[in-house]
């Protein structure tokens, strides 16, 4: 799925410069992000879990399951993002199908990478 096509026109854009907490682990969470331009990386205990950046996601799990992060995410760089709160997120699971695949896959490597640092 090209989240950039579907959200580059977006009149929620709002711009983040780097070097910003966009949201801290272990804290409350309404919003998740779809990054338009810029990068952000997402961390846990410290360690670097990944780098999203153009068309990619960031903060999903808050709206899926607690509404806690489970992980941490800064600005890289300035960065271009659209915010979804938590209805317009029930919005898309129920209206565009790819949308759901695209978050399962994103939380299927997230969780895998999360696993993996964790052991290390």
């Amino acid at each position: 799925m090209d989240l950039l096509e579907v959200f580059k026109d977006s009149v929620d854009l709002v711009e983040i410069p780097a070097n910003t907490m966009i949201f801290a682990e272990g804290r409350a969470g309404d919003k998740m992000f779809v990054i338009i331009e810029g990068s952000v990386k997402i961390s846990l205990h410290d360690k670097m879990l990944a780098i999203a950046g153009p068309g990619e996601i960031v903060g999903e799990m808050a709206l899926i399951n607690s509404e806690i992060r489970s992980a941490s995410a800064a600005t890289q760089t300035d960065c271009l993002m659209v915010p979804i709160d938590q209805s317009s997120f029930d919005s898309l699971l129920q209206h565009v199908p790819d949308f759901s695949l695209h978050v399962l896959n994103v939380l299927a490597t997230r969780l895998h990478t999360a696993y993996q640092i964790l052991e290390d």
